[in-house]
């Protein structure tokens, strides 16, 4: 007879942008105020996706990069990413939204017993508003951001806060990019990379994890990883 929970000893952490919810709209609204108020055209949505995972600062150096600007001074810089977060926080649920099959697969891994979290580099300043915006705050029983800790992702430091805040034994990093991979593998956790997000890998990298194109193979591939772990 299957174990009626057997995820019971485990919390599964979900990266933020382009894990969770398609933010990359919004994001790229804002930069593209940002580009604009500099009188240089606005990026496709499209292209932004690629550039996004890193932060307002990466994201804004590479929209200005694409228009050949890559000697800004920092305090112009700093200035452009403070205007960047004053638009975003009023705009950031304009158009993002969970991913297909998100907030059902997440229901059906609670009901198997496992604790969730969320770790992201974005600041609490902007996860919580955004997390409440789309009713995905309580599903959530640990919420690591950027400025949560000293530290954030790569470091393995915020996911193992996650195991020490929800009390599991074992955890598995679910996220998009380059970053949230290497941070499992530094905190000797399995991980799942969406084929959907925004992160782009070499060869070598992407066979250090496994891949899922939908929401709803999480559960069945986390058993399967889980049980050879």
């Amino acid at each position: 007879m299957p174990e009626p929970f057997p995820f019971s000893d485990t919390v599964v952490i979900f990266d933020l942008d382009g894990t969770l919810v398609d933010s990359a709209p919004d994001l790229a609204a804002a930069m593209n105020v940002v580009l604009q108020s500099e009188g240089y055209g606005p990026l496709p949505a499209a292209e932004v996706r690629q550039l996004v995972g890193h932060g307002a600062r990466a994201l804004l150096v590479d929209g200005f990069a694409a228009h050949g600007i890559t000697d800004l001074p920092e305090q112009q810089l700093q200035t452009h990413v403070d205007q960047f977060i004053d638009y975003y926080k009023i705009h950031l649920a304009d158009q993002s939204r969970p991913f297909s099959g998100c907030t059902r697969t997440l229901a059906q891994l609670k009901k198997s017993g496992a604790s969730l979290a969320v770790c992201t580099n974005k600041s609490e300043e902007l996860t919580y508003p955004l997390l409440q915006a789309l009713d995905l705050e309580g599903c959530f029983d640990c919420i690591i951001c950027r400025d949560t800790l000293p530290v954030c992702k790569p470091d393995p430091a915020p996911l193992l806060c996650c195991l020490r805040r929800t009390g599991m034994h074992r955890g598995i990093m679910i996220g998009d990019t380059i970053t949230d991979l290497n941070a499992a593998l530094a905190a000797e956790m399995p991980c799942l990379i969406a084929t959907f997000g925004y992160g782009s890998f070499d060869e070598a990298d992407i066979k250090k994890a496994r891949q899922f194109q939908k929401f709803e193979e999480l559960p069945s591939l986390i058993s399967e990883i889980l049980a050879v772990a």
